[in-house]
């Protein structure tokens, strides 16, 4: 059983395109399971709301993009986008409020994905959807493509549940400046054991700080932030890492005389902030290895969560105090160790100097990764 499908389509801008797309896809789907021209709009009812229970009838949208997509304008030169009763932004917007309908942005001859920063807030995260290329010199094959793509997320008769990719980059991105801040600790740690001759704790610092920074730095990278399926994984590593980095780090204190040649679990504070780092270990691990897909989807899958979750990801005071906030819970911990082991201020001073410039990066590389032009690697 096909499920259904919904062409979204501006008609100065893609209508030939999109008859052929419908004339191909009504062959393989069947017609009945098509929704296209929502014209016939009953007298006195609201189109907002009618539009969008067209839209929550289907399983896939396709959103046909031309040339003249993006800057399309009316008889009063404001752009068709930016106005609350444009039909095709309403569709749109209405297929990415629910996470049960596959948005497939189709892109036709040479035309480019619009990037976040210019659409309406409403359709920011549509640009970091995976799209697909239809050419007309070469309009057989890429519809062909299209359908093997639209009939493996359609197994069933349902689409695949699709993971919010908002959350999903700003859950990586917070994931990223945790480890990194983390890392730059251990490094502080292991300048700290050469400098005292320990060096089986500069070594143990060290290979602790590799997995790090190997796994932190991968959502940082421009082609990688917003694949779905590498920014999950990594996600779910991180649980891993973490959870098992936790628990490392707690032996580790227990056995700090014998090993490190430290005594770090005979002082008071460093007992405490070692239970408090050890705790936020495990949270992170909980929420970020196994519930931060579960959450997007949930999330997504209301409308008004998922408009919330959109202007607070795109707020830069907002997202800016929470990554601010991930890095001072990390750097209270870190700074009391650091300043224990070394009774020195200019060290903490430091070390909490590097921490706030990760975090400053992180939250850079965020910003990009919403307003990158990158569509997700199949």
């Amino acid at each position: 059983m096909a499920g259904k499908i919904f062409i979204n389509y501006r008609r100065d801008d893609s209508i030939a395109v999109a008859g052929r797309l419908h004339d191909r896809l009504a062959e393989t789907f069947g017609r009945d399971n098509l929704f296209m021209d929502v014209d016939n709009i009953p007298v006195g009812i609201d189109f907002e709301e009618y539009l969008n229970n067209q839209v929550a009838q289907c399983d896939v949208m396709l959103s046909v993009i031309g040339p003249y997509w993006l800057n399309a304008k009316d008889e009063t030169n404001q752009r068709r986008l930016d106005k609350p009763d444009d039909f095709v932004a309403i569709e749109i917007a209405a297929a990415l409020a629910r996470s049960n309908i596959l948005v497939i942005p189709v892109l036709v001859d040479s035309t480019h994905m619009p990037k976040a920063s210019e659409l309406p807030v409403s359709l920011k995260p549509f640009a970091l959807r995976n799209a697909i290329q239809i050419r007309n010199t070469n309009f057989g094959s890429d519809a062909e493509q299209l359908i093997t793509k639209m009939r493996e997320a359609l197994a069933l008769g349902k689409a695949q549940q699709s993971q919010d990719p908002v959350m999903l980059t700003y859950s990586a991105h917070l994931v990223a400046t945790f480890l990194l801040n983390i890392g730059v600790f251990l490094v502080a740690l292991m300048i700290f054991f050469f400098a005292q001759r320990n060096y089986a704790g500069s070594l143990a610092a060290f290979l602790a700080g590799v997995p790090f920074f190997s796994l932190g730095e991968l959502p940082l990278t421009r082609d990688q932030s917003v694949r779905f399926g590498l920014v999950d994984r990594n996600v779910r590593r991180f649980g891993l890492v973490i959870s098992v980095g936790g628990l490392l780090a707690v032996t580790a204190i227990l056995v700090s005389g014998q090993f490190f040649k430290v005594g770090l679990f005979e002082d008071p504070d460093l007992q405490a902030a070692s239970v408090m780092i050890f705790l936020f270990f495990i949270f992170t691990a909980t929420f970020f290895g196994f519930g931060a897909g579960q959450y997007a989807k949930g999330a997504a899958s209301d409308e008004r969560m998922q408009k919330v979750i959109a202007r607070a990801a795109y707020s830069r005071w907002f997202m800016g105090l929470a990554f601010l906030g991930t890095m001072m819970f990390v750097s209270v911990g870190t700074s009391t160790f650091l300043y224990r082991l070394t009774d020195s201020t200019a060290a903490v001073l430091a070390l909490v100097g590097a921490q706030l410039l990760v975090t400053g990066l992180c939250f850079v590389r965020y910003r990009k990764a919403l307003a990158a032009n990158v569509a997700p690697t199949p």
